[in-house]
This record gives structure tokens, sequence and C-alpha cells, in this order.
């Protein structure tokens, strides 16, 4: 293995990936290396299917896809776990700003007032 290379990487036994805060699909562990001393790992999104206006290698499928330097971690340990906190933090949040968008959908309409 070349520094610059990617590896798919088993997910130890027990151990559960949260599906893609962005798109649902399911991830998977990878190993980056970096050089002869150092690899670093990260869990990233399954998802490298264009949809809606995507053209190009660099911009296909989800964007989790290839996650941001951030999600790449020492151990599998961190990576996974960092991969699911932050799963878990913006679903949260989607849920939220979803409810408040759709809060005019919930109220109804008031009569108005001769």
């Amino acid at each position: 293995m070349a520094a610059g290379d990617y590896n798919s990487i088993p997910t130890p036994e027990g151990v559960t990936l949260a599906a893609c805060p962005c798109c649902g699909s399911m991830p998977s562990l990878w190993q980056y290396i970096e050089n002869d001393e150092s690899a670093s790992k990260a869990v990233m999104c399954d998802n490298g299917t264009a949809f809606g206006p995507q053209s190009g290698l660099t911009d296909e499928g989800c964007p989790l896809n290839m996650p941001p330097q951030g999600f790449y971690r020492a151990t599998i340990r961190e990576a996974v776990n960092y991969w699911n906190e932050y799963a878990k933090a913006l679903t949260a949040q989607q849920r939220a700003n979803r409810w408040k968008t759709a809060q005019v959908l919930r109220t109804t309409p008031q009569e108005p007032t001769p």
C-alpha cells in the first residue's frame, strides 16, 4: 500500500455504524494511508451515485461519500464514534428544523373578522 491509498476495512464485530445523516445510505469503514508510518480511519457514506445537478468525479453522490478531514481519526473506535455522534447531532438538527419549517402546515387559518 502506498501513501495516498484508501482501503476498505471490515467493521469490527459488535460495532454499529449509523446510517448516513445526509442521505440515509449505509456507510463503511475506510483506512487512508498517509505515509509509511501512519494511517487514519474514517467512516464514509457508500452513496457515490450522482443525483440532481451533480456532474463529474468530484461532485457525485452524497457529500459524506468523501467526508471532510475532521472525520479522519487515528483509530477505528475514534472514527466510528465521530461518525455516530455526527449522525446523531445532524439528524436531531434536521428534525428540529423541519418541525419549525412545517409549523405553517400544522396551524389552522383564522377566519377574518368583519
